[in-house]
């Protein structure tokens, strides 16, 4: 049981981001026909994309004049989740289209093999949201110096929020070994505050630490936050690894026992099989 368990989640072969069934990556766990793109899907895919993509357009606004946006940790993470809920409507576009028209299947097939980077980047969203929710909010934010208004919420409190809800919706797996994306991704930042600070870079009000909590001048402490944000980003992965086996459990407990599962049409099986063959591309 123990080795079943081993080769299933710690194989070598996981960490790559290539899946068996790839149409998962454009299908909602809570939908009955998994075998092909659902429009109400659609519909929530588009709605998610617009809450991140505006706050994203505009906090780039809001920081034109001082140049320091690329700094911090929250437009990085921010810029994860609007990517990926880009990437991830894109796919699902090009599945809706390609069932529309057969002159856009090849599109599809081209289109589709994007899900990689839309799987690496939903991962990395999704426990980068959490951990700078929770950092923001106990360690960062300052009630007498910082502004509690709309975009500060959207982009240190919604973002966290629609992660959540996605990480609800989406019916492909999160995997345990894809935490080294996450860990690279912490380590990658951490670097670039160093880098940073030793280019004489500074913050808003000039001071030479982008955050109070990654102050450079006191090494020993600034090593020991950046460390412990990255272990707490494994474990937010790890909880999302659970939270996602929850969901899947749940799909197959409570909505596959409302009704026996009818056979598929053969217009079905046939737009399966174009979703399959534009996404198994990549897969080796």
């Amino acid at each position: 049981m123990i080795g079943r368990f081993w080769k299933k989640h710690f194989a070598l072969r996981q960490i790559y981001p290539f899946h068996e069934n790839p149409i998962v990556f454009v299908t909602c766990q809570w939908q009955r026909n998994k075998s092909e793109p659902n429009l109400k899907y659609l519909v929530y895919r588009t709605i998610l994309t617009l809450f991140f993509i505006v706050p994203w357009a505009i906090s780039i606004d809001r920081e034109s004049g001082h140049g320091k946006w690329p700094i911090f940790l929250t437009n990085w993470g921010f810029t994860l989740c609007t990517t990926q809920a880009v990437i991830g409507l894109f796919l699902l576009v090009s599945c809706v289209l390609a069932r529309q028209s057969t002159k856009m299947r090849r599109f599809q097939a081209i289109a589709l093999r994007l899900y990689p980077t839309y799987w690496v980047l939903n991962t990395l969203a999704t426990s980068t949201a959490f951990a700078i929710t929770v950092v923001y909010w106990t360690k960062v934010y300052n009630v007498d110096t910082m502004k509690l208004d709309e975009m500060n919420y959207l982009v240190h409190g919604n973002n966290s929020v629609l992660m959540f809800i996605d990480l609800w919706m989406v019916s492909h797996p999160v995997r345990i070994l894809h935490v080294v994306y996450t860990i690279v991704f912490g380590f990658t930042y951490t670097l670039f505050t160093l880098i940073y600070y030793s280019a004489g870079g500074t913050s808003r009000d000039g001071s030479r630490c982008i955050y109070k909590i990654v102050d450079w001048d006191k090494p020993l402490p600034t090593s020991l936050t950046c460390l412990g944000v990255i272990v707490f980003l494994v474990v937010l992965h790890m909880l999302a690894v659970l939270v996602a086996d929850m969901r899947r459990r749940l799909d197959e407990k409570c909505c596959s026992k409302e009704q026996d599962t009818p056979p598929m049409s053969s217009g079905s099986k046939s737009q399966a099989a174009y979703v399959n063959e534009g996404m198994s591309v990549d897969i080796v």
